[in-house]
């Protein structure tokens, strides 16, 4: 599934009106580990601004508005308002369960974890156990 959303935002700045917008493909977004503040260097970069300038501070002082979302997306787009936070953790939480259901099926026989809980609940620890070390 591709999850992707369209972010945008308007500000001025010494006369001149900026309108950046992107399509963000919210999984790579995802994958490489970045975070909502990221969205900002996104757009500046997209219309040529150094984040070290004060077109760049006028622009962090703008709202960043999200449209036109695809996927598992639009289920945390409302009203221009996007839950990144969440959006994230369900994310990784579907690739995780998609990736123990794949392991229980390939080495234990076991098409349908939601018959199993207890496996289930004890490959999610060894993953969660993996991560921490």
């Amino acid at each position: 599934m591709c999850n992707k959303i369209t972010i945008g935002l308007e500000f001025y700045f010494k006369g001149n009106k900026y309108s950046p917008s992107l399509v963000i493909d919210l999984d790579e977004h995802v994958l490489t580990k970045r975070d909502f503040d990221s969205f900002y260097v996104i757009l500046a970069s997209s219309v040529n601004i150094d984040t070290y300038s004060y077109e760049y501070e006028m622009m962090l002082a703008q709202e960043i508005s999200f449209s036109a979302a695809t996927g598992l997306a639009t289920i945390f787009l409302d009203n221009g308002n996007f839950d990144f936070p969440a959006f994230r953790q369900t994310l990784q939480d579907e690739r995780l369960a998609a990736g123990i259901s794949k392991i229980a099926s390939d080495h234990l026989s076991v098409n349908d974890l939601s018959s199993r809980p207890e496996l289930k609940t004890a490959l999610t620890k060894a993953y969660q156990l993996g991560q921490k070390s």
